[in-house]
């Protein structure tokens, strides 16, 4: 039989993740805008940390990383659960955008040169807010992931460096304060667990078998001590030494 074509289903869950993506994190965006406090978690060291135009290139590449992770996938099952990765991702990181809305409070200086028009597209589509965790960390987790089991040798190592890259640039960029790193990672760390790519789930994900399918196997020993035939049916009893019974019959003379 001809497989079935992957790149089908893959763009199938793009249709679903993309304007899931747009109108969740647009709509915990704009709500937190409509807040009259909506507070910032900021260390003071992070003052320090310099704007580095150049990093916007790294930033940006995720939106491309992502989409073609799902058109790569080389079996079902990876394609499944690396949607279902990506989907679990979405709805834990808008589920704290809702619950725990944080403001990104440091002000970014203008930016000139090649850059300045990818960062007035990125400004024009992104408001300050949905900050913790950061959703670019937990894609970046579950994409990097993704890409170092498909490459080998130097493009490996070009897919660390790149995320390495992508994973400083939130800072470099202006986008995020640092607490929205570590919490990021905690939760792509947990989308990981929760859908490997490749073999069975997790065992406490596994569901109990339904009662009414639950049965007692027991060894052909044990069934034929119990007087149950290898099917698990109860089998006539005998005398050991003697024929089986048979039913009488409309032939045999009365006794």
């Amino acid at each position: 039989m001809r497989p079935f074509p992957l790149w089908r289903p893959a763009l199938a869950w793009l249709l679903v993740l993309g304007p899931l993506f747009i109108l969740s994190y647009s709509a915990t965006n704009h709500r937190a805008a409509t807040l009259p406090d909506v507070p910032s978690i900021v260390f003071d060291w992070e003052r320090h940390i310099p704007l580095w135009p150049w990093t916007i290139v790294p930033y940006l590449s995720l939106d491309l990383l992502y989409g073609l992770s799902l058109l790569l996938c080389r079996a079902w099952q990876e394609l499944h659960r690396h949607a279902l990765r990506l989907l679990t991702a979405q709805l834990v990181c808008v589920a704290c955008f809702f619950a725990f809305p944080l403001r990104f409070s440091t002000p970014r200086p203008d930016v000139q040169g090649w850059a300045g028009p990818l960062f007035d597209a990125l400004t024009a589509v992104d408001l300050p807010y949905n900050q913790a965790p950061s959703l670019h960390i937990v894609l970046l987790v579950i994409l990097w992931d993704f890409y170092r089991r498909h490459t080998r040798g130097a493009l490996r190592a070009f897919v660390h460096v790149w995320s390495a890259l992508i994973g400083l640039s939130v800072l470099t960029t202006y986008q995020h304060h640092f607490i929205d790193v570590p919490t990021g990672l905690l939760v792509g760390v947990l989308c990981l667990g929760l859908w490997p790519l490749q073999g069975p789930l997790p065992a406490w994900r596994r569901r109990a078998a339904p009662a009414g399918r639950r049965r007692l196997v027991l060894p052909p020993q044990a069934g034929n001590a119990r007087g149950l035939d290898a099917a698990g049916r109860h089998r006539p009893a005998r005398v050991s030494g003697s024929a089986p019974a048979r039913a009488p019959s409309r032939y045999d003379s009365p006794p």
